[in-house]
């Protein structure tokens, strides 16, 4: 039986706080992990008690995030799936960890945990909702058919749940193009941001960097904030970074991030560009930047760009997925195709050469977080969503009962 879990306060009534277990692949360096750990500060805000919990088990490789989470309240643990979906053992360790937690809604996040945590919860009889952080596509050049079969396994997994999330329009589009019409419990929710930690970019008294950071003070930034993965495009960035440094000699490319493409983006690097690694001084580094740059292949809604906006920083970004639903090409920054490395640079040097069209988008795009992208907005519309949950898990139970 489902029943909400209430804390007693000392009138000896409950509160009404819903739990929510919240289950990811990993802990790794990742938007959709950092993105926990901004809802948890403002969760209490609205009834929710947060927990998380990673898919995989312990790793150096898969834990960069674990600090993040911890410091931010999660009680993170390990439901240690080794081989994921091919681990016979997988889905019992999911079951267990659901059962253990005394969770009224289980949130899974990414494409293995919707897979497995669906399956788990219905036996359990635990409501659940998934989000999907990505944009699926059958165009990719390096996407093997074994990858599309996993999105459609993931996809029509989750949607048997309460609820199924994308995080922008264009990733739902994208689902409906690769396994057919949306269906009823398909849901479009943007993620939020915490504003409160973003104070807005001052075009004209732009503070300096963390002091750590090898960079002179007045040099023009433009900044990267992205796990070191192909697919986020670093490699346009490094190649169209000879001709941005051709017209402003001192001005610096600042890549923020760690992930397995680290090695091989520090080799192809040349003269004017930072690798600051794994940081959780971002919102400093976003208010002493001149400029927030993302070039990637794909993206579902990233975080990066919505954490730009909300410091009031214009940028120039790839016209993929969901970026354009946070950066409005002409409004907020400039949007290029992925991979047009001269369009990129031309991008770049235009908006560097140009302080009062910075200064314009980025009030624009300040403007733009909060209005669609606000943690608080998104914390009240997945509460509401939990509870819808509850109810009509209730409802199908007695309707089955009868």
């Amino acid at each position: 039986m489902v029943r909400l879990h209430t804390r007693q306060g000392r009138d000896g009534k409950g509160d009404g706080r819903m739990k929510v277990l919240q289950v990811i692949d990993s802990f790794s360096y990742g938007g959709a992990e950092r993105l926990l750990a901004t809802l948890n500060g403002v969760a209490g805000e609205v009834g929710l008690e947060l927990t998380a919990a990673s898919m995989a088990p312990y790793s150096e490789e898969r834990t960069a995030s674990l600090p993040l989470l911890a410091g931010a309240g999660l009680r993170p643990s390990f439901i240690g799936a080794r081989k994921m979906v091919l681990d016979r053992h997988a889905l019992p360790l999911v079951r267990r960890a659901i059962a253990a937690s005394g969770c009224d809604v289980v949130h899974a996040h990414l494409g293995t945990s919707a897979f497995l945590v669906p399956i788990a919860a219905r036996q359990l009889g635990v409501p659940c909702v998934s989000t999907l952080h990505h944009v699926p596509t059958r165009r990719l050049r390096d996407r093997p058919r074994r990858e599309l079969l996993k999105e459609w396994l993931w996809t029509r997994s989750a949607e048997r749940g309460a609820a199924l999330i994308y995080v922008s329009d264009a990733a739902r589009r994208a689902a409906a193009e690769l396994v057919g019409p949306a269906r009823p419990t398909w849901r479009v929710l943007h993620n939020g941001i915490d504003l409160s930690r973003l104070l807005p970019h001052d075009e004209a008294d732009r503070p300096p960097l963390p002091a750590d950071l090898p960079i002179a003070d007045g040099a023009p930034v433009v900044t990267i904030v992205a796990a070191l993965r192909p697919l986020k495009g670093h490699e346009v960035a490094l190649r169209a970074w000879p001709w941005v440094r051709a017209a402003f000699p001192d001005a610096v490319l600042l890549i923020v991030g760690d992930g397995p493409h680290a090695a091989a983006l520090r080799a192809a690097a040349g003269e004017g560009v930072v690798f600051a690694g794994s940081r959780e001084d971002v919102p400093e580094i976003l208010r002493g930047s001149t400029l927030a740059l993302l070039p990637s292949f794909t993206e579902a809604l990233p975080t990066a760009m919505i954490e730009a906006a909300g410091s009031g920083l214009a940028a120039v970004a790839t016209t993929v997925g969901g970026t354009p639903e946070t950066v409005e090409h002409g409004e907020t920054g400039l949007l290029v195709p992925p991979g047009d490395v001269q369009a990129l640079a031309d991008a770049v040097i235009t908006l560097l050469a140009d302080p009062v069209r910075r200064g314009e988008y980025g009030r624009a795009a300040r403007k733009l977080a909060e209005e669609r992208f606000d943690v608080r907005r998104w914390a009240q519309e997945l509460e509401k969503l939990y509870r819808e949950s509850v109810r009509g898990h209730r409802g199908l139970r007695k309707a089955k009962s009868r």
